[in-house]
């Protein structure tokens, strides 16, 4: 990726567009699983850029992995986003996958709920279709989906029910300036610590 596009990726909040125009950038699936609800947020992009990425983790020497998974495979019930609401607004999905962010579960889940259905609704949808019922998907556009990233980043790994709330909390009155900075730190591969920062900012006060 050229500089330019990499200064477009990071700052794209700067613009009232996403930066692949007005398609859907993330996916956000809730599947049941030994009977236990889960929640998985994945970013979409094409695959040369989920290519990119993982070189540029490589080339220093960072373990962490860029997941991809075909978008068959993200969505319940369908194949691209567009089958998610049956409005084919023309975009073609060949060559696109699907980058898994994580995956939520028990207490985690359910304190995600909460910025989920306030995240949901300012954005027109309706977090009912994943919040509760059977498993579905529901396509986000990219504001809301930068929101959710760096929440479900900062809470994967969080024990204590407490903090969880503090985070999803404090993500939900951070400006859409401040998310997309945060949501650049944590995946950068010269910011190793991005998401442990975030978790200190929002839950860190904590005893």
């Amino acid at each position: 990726m050229s500089k330019g596009q990499g200064f477009i990726e990071g700052e794209s909040f700067a613009f009232t567009s996403g930066v692949y125009g007005d398609r859907p950038t993330f996916v956000l699936t809730r599947n049941r699983v030994d009977d236990r609800a889960e929640i998985t947020l994945y970013e979409l992009a094409p695959k040369e850029i989920a290519t990119a990425r993982q070189e540029r983790l490589d080339q220093v020497h960072k373990s962490t992995q860029v997941t991809t998974v075909e978008l068959s495979e993200a969505i319940v019930d369908g194949e691209t986003p567009a089958d998610l609401d049956g409005d084919n607004l023309g975009h073609d999905w060949a060559d696109w996958c699907a980058i898994k962010i994580a995956t939520l579960r028990g207490k985690r889940f359910n304190e995600v709920s909460y910025l989920i259905q306030s995240t949901l609704r300012e954005a027109g949808l309706e977090p009912e279709t994943v919040c509760t019922g059977a498993p579905a998907s529901l396509s986000l556009p990219e504001a809301a989906g930068v929101r959710l990233s760096i929440a479900f980043r900062a809470m994967k790994h969080v024990q204590r029910r407490d903090r969880l709330r503090a985070i999803a909390d404090g993500i939900s009155q951070m400006s859409l300036g401040e998310c997309y900075y945060w949501h650049a730190k944590a995946r950068s591969p010269t910011s190793p610590n991005g998401v442990k920062a975030l978790r200190t900012l929002l839950a860190d006060h904590i005893e």
